[in-house]
């Protein structure tokens, strides 16, 4: 579930963006949720993608200078297209970019590094250009794979099993070499063959099962049954959970008349796997056909592996604090250009890869380039039994991006065909909610609640999280306050949640000193978050410890200088500090930042204030605004939209 953030409540009701990606947050276990792969070698990983990363432009990459050859050669359009595709790139537009600097390879031939950042982008973009341009690249991996991709597609099976061959070794290159070589010779009608290279590659310790499977499917598509359900026996149990494995064991266990066998492995990948929920009836009737059916499928797979296995090393490393130094941070950034490049690889042999579309997706994502997740999305073929699951993260980007009618729309339209499933349920009230349609959220967090086939357990108090802002919304405080503390049970150490509950007992004047120990807990569980050390500043200041609170909003407004909430925060805590001139300063700033309604209102008041008190026209207690003095006493049934709220 991912609550929005909300542009209109009180400053705790700054809703926390929980990680739309559910999919992406799930480690991606091949082994029995084994990490499989060492810890990559930035050298090794390198070895494969940073040729062609040398001169590449990044965000800080300017266009070529007036004092390059071939500017001053006058090929104005040249100059164009490297100005286009450096902003592209920089921006995560890699088709663009692709296009841009294959037309300056036109432009200028003689000038190899143009042709270079085309066939990068191109395979980032997921083009078949990248194939045409691979031809004139120097030698390396990804021009070897781009030509045995091609040729794959183009039937040419001893093309391709050539250029597999022919590919520099690597550490990455000795996980995808057998499963390239063996499925371009099952291309090729060499069945046999391809199972001797995988004959090998089978006693590896980790990935063994894995390429018993591929093994299997090879047997199976060249017609040796007998040999397949062997290999597909001696790969039970060794095989790992990501879903394609999943659907490929299942489908072998209903062929030998074990399908509740098959339905149960099924079942406790989709439980893994909570987004696929709503496509549970299309995923169980994929289980009666078979899963490859086409040799450039296993080619994929085995893109797809490589990208699983780079994906649980990122997974791993999420929150780590070495990713703040300079080599770190390169080695990082080249693993998560290498999984996005496998990912193409794979869904260009494969469109119907649903595993690697939904995994590039949610990758796009977790880089805030959501146009490019949602289009990713787009790209599944129209029969593809995932459509409900891209349906749903549509709607999730489309409420990320802003489209909230769209969003709550395109999910309404899913439960008119899946009414029981709560995830969407959930979906829904977090759109809902973005669009301060409380009472509508509610009915839709309620919903989702009650299909809760078990007792309320670990996430599910994201739930209880998004109900009680409903609720609250609502001046329903005591039943807010009754769900947050329900949803505290489950999560103590959900800084969101404390942060929220610390602040709303401050403003309905409930017990101040708990009140105050929640928000101290938020701080130091999420001491980066500026938006809870906002909220945990204007909250002290309000309980009249200025001295503490005002640091923290000067920390807030230094980090985000242009939030009109913020600014009037610190506005405040100026004033009640008695720096009167700072404080109308902050005002000044924040009537400027485009506050909405409510904020405005507010600061407008607080600056009419200051203007009278300036004046001599009121008195040092006369018309004071309720945020201008601290919120010691219980609160009145509409004080608390005193505060402000992002």
């Amino acid at each position: 579930m991912d609550i929005p953030r909300t542009d209109t409540g009180n400053a705790k009701t700054r809703q926390p963006a929980f990680g739309r990606g559910i999919w992406q947050r799930t480690p991606h276990a091949v082994d029995s949720g084994v990490m499989l792969l060492p810890r990559l070698s930035r050298m090794v990983v390198a070895s494969l993608v940073v040729p062609l990363l040398t001169g590449i432009p990044n965000r800080e990459m300017r266009a070529a200078t007036s004092d390059d050859a071939i500017v001053r050669a006058g090929q104005q359009d040249l100059a164009t297209n490297l100005l286009v595709g450096s902003v592209a790139a920089s921006e995560g537009d890699n088709a663009q970019a692709a296009r841009a600097f294959g037309t300056a390879a036109r432009l200028a031939p003689n000038f190899s590094l143009f042709s270079e950042r085309a066939f990068f982008y191109s395979i980032l973009a997921g083009s078949p250009e990248a194939g045409a341009l691979a031809p004139a690249q120097p030698s390396g991996v990804m021009p070897e794979l781009a030509m045995g991709n091609a040729a794959a597609l183009a039937g040419k099976w001893d093309d391709a099993v050539t250029h597999y061959v022919k590919a520099p070794s690597d550490q990455i290159m000795g996980l995808l070499r057998p499963l390239l070589h063996a499925w371009a010779l099952q291309g090729a009608g060499k069945t046999d063959e391809a199972l001797a290279v995988l004959e090998p590659a089978r006693m590896d310790r980790t990935l063994g099962g894995y390429y018993t499977l591929h093994a299997a499917l090879i047997a199976q598509l060249g017609g040796r049954q007998m040999r397949a359900d062997v290999l597909f026996g001696q790969s039970t149990g060794m095989a790992g959970g990501d879903l394609f494995t999943t659907l490929v064991m299942a489908h072998w266990l209903v062929s030998q008349g074990r399908e509740a066998e098959a339905r149960a492995l099924v079942n406790q990948r989709i439980a893994g796997m909570p987004v696929l929920e709503t496509a549970r009836a299309n995923i169980m009737a994929m289980i009666h056909r078979p899963v490859v059916t086409r040799p450039v499928q296993g080619l994929a797979q085995a893109y797809g592996l490589v990208a699983l296995l780079i994906d649980q090393q990122l997974y791993a490393h999420d929150g780590a604090d070495d990713d703040r130094q300079p080599d770190a941070a390169m080695e990082l950034g080249t693993l998560r250009g290498t999984e996005q490049m496998m990912l193409r690889m794979a869904l260009l042999l494969d469109p119907a890869d649903s595993e690697a579309r939904i995994l590039l997706s949610s990758m796009l994502h977790a880089r805030k380039q959501d146009r490019q997740a949602r289009e990713a999305l787009e790209g599944a073929p129209a029969d593809d039994p995932l459509q409900p699951v891209y349906r749903t993260e549509q709607a999730d980007l489309d409420l990320v991006m802003g489209h909230k009618e769209q969003a709550a729309q395109e999910l309404r339209d899913l439960l008119r065909q899946a009414p029981g499933d709560r995830m969407l349920w959930s979906s829904l009230g977090d759109a809902l909610l973005d669009q301060q349609k409380w009472a509508e959220a509610l009915d839709a967090y309620q919903h989702a609640i009650a299909l809760t086939p078990h007792r309320l357990e670990g996430d599910d108090w994201r739930l209880l999280f998004g109900e009680a802002i409903a609720q609250e919304r609502q001046n329903h405080w005591p039943q807010a306050r009754t769900i947050l503390q329900q949803a505290l049970q489950l999560a103590p150490n959900e800084p969101d949640l404390l942060n929220y509950l610390g602040y709303s007992m401050v403003e309905h004047g409930e017990n101040p000193a708990m009140a105050e120990s929640y928000l101290r807990r938020a701080l130091a569980l999420a001491p980066s978050d500026n938006q809870i050390r906002d909220s945990v500043g204007w909250v002290l200041m309000r309980l009249g410890h200025v001295a503490e609170g005002l640091p923290l909003l000067e920390q807030a407004v230094e980090q985000m200088p242009q939030d009109p909430a913020i600014n009037y925060h610190l506005g405040v805590a100026y004033w009640m500090a008695g720096r009167r001139l700072e404080a109308v300063n902050e005002w000044q700033n924040a009537i400027q930042f485009q506050p909405d309604p409510e904020d405005r209102r507010k600061i407008t008041a607080a600056l009419a204030y200051a203007t009278a008190w300036k004046n001599g026209g009121v008195s040092a207690a006369g018309a004071l605004p309720a945020d201008l003095r601290p919120a010691v006493a219980p609160a009145s049934p509409s004080s608390h939209t005193n505060g402000t709220h992002h």
